[in-house]
């Protein structure tokens, strides 16, 4: 019998195989859509051996949309103005296990071939190891076994899943963003000064993986003002109140010194990468030079480096994609809302609704803990008890009712689909989401009820451990997740109640059925050229 934790790592590994095979059989069976869409451009002089063709079949249905934009910038670099929009992080990853993979395979297969194979390695490890992380940060914030494991059981199966397995960025950056918020609900033992300063590194390497990275850094600044407000000033004040001697007053603040320096010094370490990232791109295309591309690259339609024609060369904060975004792809303040992109707004419309509507029900049920930003509600007392102490209703039924360890979530949630819904491409909107947040997880792990089967009741699963010699009981933390899949599921590596059970009520079956539906849809679709999400 597998441990919860062990389920959710192969299930995370079972998905991923079954993604790969599930591309590979449609784009062999139904011919691409033009898509009339950017394609690298392919040097003629590459060789191309058996190995190759099987890799193109094998995972060739992978290589579409933005894929062909990554795979690019990981084998040829920033060759063209429009791929500043993709950030480094991913396919400098992709490039380097590609050269290692190549020492290895060179006389069987070429670069480029490497460089696919090496992006699915890439994405296949760091999605088990994302799995991992929201498993353990779903822990801490939902405090449920059962909550957690369903939780991460919706993320392998997510309405996005494919973008998580194709040489995008997704997973790398939903594994930055679920280890930063990790980082940032370490217990206080582990922290210096009101926060954890190697949550610095995921948060920086988040703000070069995607650009909506740079939100991640609410969550540091969000947890040292929360612990310096909460446990911080409290302390200062009460050590005031019964210091004897008021000479030393000033060394009361010491605390607060170095929580500011220790606050300053994680935000520098965080963005470092970003303007290094921002420097080099200006150098390349803002400074007049000599490209040194090979002819087949540089008979393009596009703004070579070094020709520093660029408008946003000349901008007092010279930063390139905001300008890339709205001028190779037309992105701005509402410029999508068209009668012919109505389909693309019911493809996003599901992720949508769903956020949009439980976290503003948060705020409606919470509305006085969302107006003292989360914080506790005897805040202001410093620790002293109130005399008419403020009672919250309860809304048992409402997403996150009263608990504000939701609230940065909350916000942070709101302002990407808020931001998706003015200004991207609309369809975007389930890849962006599904992997900056665990919001929509926890939303629909807390909406789901699944129904018992003979093999999960507790006696009968208790009956089955004595029977095969584990001794009388079960360990708790693995018997709610027992009493969720029942006995069968739990010796399975991929079977859970998401594909084996049938859901008793209709926002759990619609749950599943939008998880599944978008999952295997949703890879059919990506692998022939089809527009998705």
């Amino acid at each position: 019998m597998y441990s919860p934790r062990q389920k959710i790592l192969w299930f995370a590994f079972s998905t991923r195989i079954f993604i790969i095979l599930l591309q590979a059989v449609f784009n062999a069976l139904i011919p691409d859509h033009d898509a009339n869409v950017f394609l690298s451009p392919e040097d003629p002089a590459l060789r191309k051996s058996t190995g190759d063709v099987f890799v193109e079949k094998f995972l060739g249905g992978m290589k579409r949309w933005d894929g062909q934009y990554f795979i690019h910038i990981a084998q040829y670099g920033y060759t063209y103005e429009n791929c500043l929009a993709f950030f480094p992080l991913f396919p400098l990853l992709v490039r380097h296990i590609a050269y290692i993979l190549n020492s290895v395979t060179s006389g069987f297969i070429n670069f480029h071939s490497n460089l696919l194979i090496s992006a699915t390695l890439i994405n296949f490890i760091f999605f088990i190891k994302s799995a991992d992380v929201l498993h353990r940060l779903s822990l801490r914030v939902l405090r449920s076994e059962s909550r957690a494991y369903k939780s991460v059981i919706l993320y392998c199966v997510n309405p996005a899943s494919i973008f998580f397995v194709a040489p995008y960025s997704e997973t790398l950056f939903a594994f930055m963003s679920f280890y930063t918020m990790l980082k940032c609900t370490e217990p206080e033992t582990l922290r210096f000064a009101n926060i954890d300063m190697i949550s610095a590194l995921p948060a920086g390497f988040s703000m070069i993986t995607r650009s909506n990275g740079s939100v991640n850094l609410g969550f540091i600044l969000y947890t040292s003002f929360k612990n310096t407000i909460e446990k911080t000033i409290p302390e200062i004040l009460y050590k005031y109140k019964t210091l004897k001697n008021k000479m030393i007053v000033p060394a009361l603040l010491l605390p607060l010194f170095t929580s500011g320096l220790a606050l300053f010094m994680t935000v520098i370490i965080a963005i470092i990468p970003f303007v290094l990232v921002q420097t080099y791109n200006y150098f390349k295309f803002c400074i007049l030079s000599e490209h040194n591309l090979p002819e087949f690259l540089s008979n393009s339609e596009f703004v070579l480096p070094g020709s520093a024609e660029s408008p946003w060369c000349n901008n007092s904060l010279p930063l390139s994609y905001s300008y890339i975004q709205s001028h190779y792809w037309e992105v701005g303040f509402f410029k999508y809302y068209q009668v012919k992109q109505l389909p693309n707004f019911m493809l996003a419309m599901p992720i949508l609704v769903i956020i949009l509507f439980n976290c503003l029900s948060y705020i409606k049920n919470n509305i006085r803990l969302c107006l003292r930003l989360g914080l506790k509600d005897n805040i202001l007392n410093f620790g002293y008890a109130s005399k008419m102490p403020y009672k919250p209703k309860q809304y048992s039924k409402g997403f996150g009712a009263n608990d504000p360890i939701y609230f940065v979530y909350i916000v942070h949630i709101m302002f990407l689909t808020i931001f998706c819904i003015v200004f991207v491409h609309i369809q975007v909107s389930t890849r962006l989401l599904a992997s900056a947040s665990p919001i929509l997880y926890w939303i629909c792990s807390s909406k789901m009820n699944v129904g018992p089967t003979p093999t999960s009741d507790q006696n009968t699963i208790n009956e089955h451990f004595r029977r095969i010699g584990m001794g009388k009981r079960i360990p708790s933390h693995h018997l709610s997740i027992a009493n969720l899949e029942g006995v069968d599921n739990m010796y399975s590596k991929w079977k859970t109640f998401i594909i084996s059970r049938r859901m008793p009520d209709f926002h759990s079956r619609f749950i599943q059925c939008y998880f599944l539906g978008y999952f295997i849809i949703g890879t059919i679709f990506f692998a022939n050229f089809y527009p998705w999400t």
